[in-house]
């Protein structure tokens, strides 16, 4: 029974404290569209966003991945049992060592169709295009 009062309130409340924040970038109904355009005094400078700079890898996904299922025919790993689970960018590399030091690379995961655990082929590609075979348990 006093959910709906509660409710109401907390609606009243809620676009009060909206209309307290400030006025909209968007004009309300009603009000000259251009004003917006034309500018005013009210208005403020507002600074571009910040943008990041966008590392690319050498050496695509797409790529590293022809590369692991070649490495894998290669080396004669049966993989037939085995669906590709997970594929990463990661820097390989202790944990202590400097990010700039470590070696990029893609890393492809398999695991059995079986569930057992340990029971998992990994694959890592550097962007020199070497690819080798992680340990597994």
């Amino acid at each position: 029974m006093r959910k709906p009062p509660m409710l109401a309130a907390m609606l009243l409340l809620a676009g009060f404290c909206l209309n307290a924040s400030g006025q909209s970038s968007e004009p309300a109904l009603g009000q000259d569209r251009g004003a917006k355009e034309r500018g005013t005094k009210n208005q403020q400078a507002v600074a571009p966003p910040v943008t990041k700079q966008i590392f690319r890898p050498k050496l695509l996904l797409q790529d590293a991945l022809k590369i692991a299922e070649g490495f894998i025919d290669q080396q004669h790993i049966d993989i037939s049992q085995y669906w590709l689970y997970r594929s990463a960018f990661m820097l390989m590399g202790d944990e202590k060592t400097a990010d700039k030091d470590k070696l990029p690379g893609w890393h492809f995961l398999w695991v059995n169709d079986n569930g057992a655990m340990g029971d998992y082929v990994e694959i890592f590609v550097t962007m020199d295009g070497k690819a080798s075979r992680m340990p597994s348990m």
